[in-house]
């Protein structure tokens, strides 16, 4: 195997990768804040994903409109359902457990009769392919890719550099603690999560002219978005960054090397070995 062929598999791991995070840092942020696990979080991942349809090709919105329309309208959507559902059962884990349940199967019925059964496509919004040393990239994994860790980036400075952030952070430590000390933990908590949902639409929003969409595919992407917040470490955000690249690469070289079916049993392996030999994760807590 030539060394040009190697280095393309590694850009499109890394690739893949770098829109990996963008869904799953979603699901750690909520995570590690409320330590919740949300399995609605792939229902808003592939409704990110059809509003970018609706809007952009339907609605023939312009591109800088529907981006932010749709963020802003996964964010109202999380801080709906953290207020009416989330707070509400705060604490008892198996009963917010069902509850995350039963709202992704209400989104992915809803949204079956909505947008029907056929696959749909979002044309091409940047097309062309950029060829270097050999590599060849399509221009427009390469700004989605781009765009998400630019995202990932402002999500890092909120965290660690804001007031809000710091809120968080000490909410996840001990969230009593941070009552007493005069932190509002219900509006940072509907704030995690209407970033957390915001995250995981733009993550659909960012596949959609790549793959075709339909009502069910959130769930390969709350599938990969487990896998990569366990690898990383549960509610760490540095860990989801490193988890996410190297599930890309492994996914990518795996399909190069041994098959595409192959390679994911190879991710599955991957997890398991962790979850045996580090349980706590590459990077460990947040």
């Amino acid at each position: 195997m030539s060394l040009t062929l190697l280095l393309q598999g590694l850009a499109i791991g890394l690739v893949n990768g770098a829109l990996y995070i963008l869904t799953a840092l979603g699901l750690t942020l909520i995570y590690g804040i409320l330590h919740i696990v949300n399995f609605a979080h792939g229902e808003v991942f592939m409704l990110g994903a059809m509003l970018v349809y609706v809007v952009y090709v339907l609605w023939e919105w312009p591109l800088l409109a529907a981006l932010p329309a749709i963020a802003l309208t996964a964010a109202v959507v999380g801080w709906l359902v953290e207020r009416g559902i989330f707070r509400r059962l705060r604490g008892q884990w198996l009963q917010l457990l069902v509850a995350t349940v039963g709202v992704s199967l209400i989104i992915q019925s809803l949204s079956w009769l909505v947008f029907g059964a056929q696959e749909k496509n979002v044309p091409s919004i940047l097309p062309g392919v950029l060829v270097a040393w050999g590599i060849r990239m399509p221009y427009e994994r390469l700004a989605a890719a781009g765009i998400a860790m630019c995202m990932v980036a402002a999500l890092y400075a909120v965290v660690y550099k804001t007031r809000s952030g710091l809120a968080m952070r000490a909410i996840e430590e001990d969230e009593e603690t941070a009552r007493m000390l005069g932190i509002d933990t219900d509006k940072v908590a509907g704030l995690a999560v209407a970033l957390g949902f915001a995250l995981a639409a733009m993550g659909g929003v960012f596949v959609a002219p790549i793959y075709s969409i339909n009502p069910g595919m959130g769930l390969e992407a709350i599938l990969m978005s487990f896998i990569i917040i366990i690898i990383g470490g549960l509610g760490n955000i540095t860990g989801t960054l490193v988890a996410g690249l190297f599930i890309g690469v492994v996914q990518s070289m795996g399909a190069l090397l041994l098959g595409a079916e192959s390679a994911h049993v190879l991710v599955f392996v991957v997890m398991i070995a962790v979850l045996i030999f580090r349980p706590q994760g590459l990077m460990g807590k947040l």
